[in-house]
């Protein structure tokens, strides 16, 4: 089958989600009875005073708590980021229990994003303190001066320890460690590590979309059984308690319906994950008109309804500033092809990361958007990776030194792109656009002017670099419909290096964290993995490890 259509592995990120507080018990609807209006002066990040979900439910009463159980640390969340935090905690003399809403905890993600782990030192591509400094200042700039330094500068000396960590767990637990090929070299959105990545273990199957994190997840839940902790599954914590300013533990349901009080000596960490899963929270909190978009180029898949987040607010907890950043990114891969709304004009400059492609897409009409390209592909793509490339520029599961391979993107996803009607081919520019649904004077116009441009060496229009400009002028020719998915929300409660909540003076709430994403400070406008690309499991691990310890000292 001819031409390609990478299917992203964010395609097969399906999982349930992880779970996700005043004087007294503050409580998250579903548990308990709903308070009534919404209460005006929400401290959160100046947000408009809109939306039921920053209102707390009323308290459970106490004579429908059944049982009291204690441990040093309660967290909520079961996800990488719990279980990262658990074994931590439980490798440094605490008890854990970690409550978990789900069966099985949602398990998404490829590349583990780090600085200078060893399995890369020992490969000679490490960077130098000089670059580590500069990755920072790269990162801050991009995420518009809305981020927090210091949280990033430890992520940026400690995320490499963390992954060792994590690794040889790993590896003792039936994975292989690797270097994942895919890296940007452009000099704008340039990656400066590497990503690791665990294949092979014992869940590992890329046609399910169970990859290296299903088993890491699954390795750390046995060193927490194997630690003395407790990892309660079907637990939705619904309200945290607190005494005079601290969080002192939380009240969960099992699936009988029971009340549990979990206390906690040191603190309560949220490990929720994000809130792209509810609707009102992604209204109020974020920039775009989701309703807008045409369902064929914009997906949600995202699943977890900011529990942790809500529960944070209403301890007094302030969200970063807003709008709040997104991860969204492409279901199907554009290479460096040219791109096209859906009235066949040319839209953005095509040699940028894979955010922000997504991010001009979803400004078009409806968030249509087409890449097209010639039969040349099979030399353009390899070459192009030479000056570019990165996540969603290459392939997924290529390892550091197994070469660029066409059959690959032919044999691997191209019956689901045909099957679901967003690849199309033809001889001709008029019957491609005919296929595409895109007017057909048009598309041959930009198409011709796109031409010209290549033979002239110069992008007049959008300064594209030369070496990417690539003439669309032998059939076949082909046209992807793209496709963006929100994969989650990014943004989340402010957090003091040590990943304790602040509240909207800046000072930290006794008692309560926020690890992954429920944690805000890494990311100012979108998710901004250009500096560091595989940090959102990345941030999970080493913010988990580093929370661990640092309860320990408290």
């Amino acid at each position: 089958m001819e031409g390609f259509a990478n299917v992203s592995r964010r395609n097969f990120l399906r999982a349930v989600a992880a779970s996700g507080i005043a004087a007294g018990t503050l409580g998250l609807a579903g548990c308990a009875p709903q308070a009534g209006p919404t209460q005006s002066g929400a401290p959160a990040g100046k947000l408009a005073d809109t939306g039921s979900w920053r209102t707390a439910p009323e308290p459970i009463a106490e004579d429908q708590i059944t049982a009291t159980k204690t441990a040093d640390v309660v967290i909520i969340g079961g996800g990488i980021a719990g279980v990262s935090t658990a074994v931590s905690a439980l490798e440094n003399g605490l008890s854990v229990i970690v409550l978990e809403k789900n069966e099985t905890p949602r398990m998404t993600g490829l590349d583990f994003g780090c600085v200078n782990p060893s399995l890369v030192k020992e490969a000679g591509l490490g960077i130098t303190e000089e670059q580590q400094y500069q990755l920072v200042r790269d990162w801050v700039h991009m995420g518009a001066n809305r981020v927090r330094p210091d949280i990033i500068w430890k992520f940026v000396r400690h995320s490499g320890e963390a992954v060792d960590w994590i690794a040889k767990k790993a590896v003792a637990g039936g994975c292989r460690a690797t270097i994942a090929a895919m890296r940007s070299n452009s000099d704008t959105y340039y990656n400066y590590t590497y990503t690791i990545e665990f294949p092979d273990g014992p869940l590992y199957d890329i046609a399910s979309g169970s990859f290296g994190v299903n088993d890491v997840i699954t390795i750390l839940r046995q060193h927490i059984s194997d630690g003395g902790g407790s990892y309660l599954t079907n637990t939705t914590a619904c309200q945290l308690e607190k005494e005079g300013d601290r969080v002192t533990g939380a009240i969960a349901t099992t699936a009988d319906g029971a009340y549990i009080r979990y206390s906690a000596n040191k603190g309560v960490v949220l490990c929720t994950g994000d809130f792209g899963a509810n609707p009102e929270m992604l209204q109020d909190l974020c920039c775009f008109d989701f309703d807008s978009f045409d369902p064929e180029g914009y997906i949600n898949v995202s699943v977890n309804d900011g529990s942790g987040h809500r529960m944070g607010l209403w301890a007094g907890g302030a969200f970063q500033a807003g709008p709040q950043p997104l991860m969204i990114l492409p279901q199907s891969y554009p290479y460096f092809y040219l791109r096209v709304n859906d009235r066949g004009e040319r839209y953005c400059n095509e040699d940028c990361d894979s955010v922000n492609m997504c991010v001009n897409q979803l400004q078009q009409h409806e968030g249509k958007s087409w890449s097209i390209w010639d039969n040349k592909w099979r030399e353009e793509i390899p070459a192009s990776l030479e000056v570019s490339g990165g996540m969603s520029w290459d392939q997924d599961f290529r390892e550091m030194g197994t070469p660029w391979s066409a059959e690959t993107e032919e044999v691997g996803t191209h019956d689901w792109e045909e099957e679901a009607g967003l690849l199309v081919k033809a001889d001709t520019l008029e019957e491609l656009a005919e296929k595409a649904g895109i007017p057909a004077e048009s598309l041959k116009a930009t198409v011709e002017r796109y031409n010209e441009l290549v033979a002239g060496g110069t992008d007049l229009d959008f300064g594209k670099r030369p070496e990417l400009m690539t003439a669309i002028s032998e059939p076949p020719f082909y046209a992807l419909r793209m496709q963006t998915s929100l994969c989650v929300s990014v943004g989340g409660l402010n957090v003091n290096i040590d990943s304790q909540i602040l509240d909207e003076t800046g000072a930290p709430i006794p008692g309560l964290y926020a690890v992954g994403n429920t944690a805000g400070g890494l990311f100012g406008v979108d998710y901004n993995e250009a500096p560091t690309p595989g940090v959102s499991l990345g941030r999970c691990v080493t913010f988990g490890k580093l929370l661990g310890e640092h309860l320990a000292t408290i």
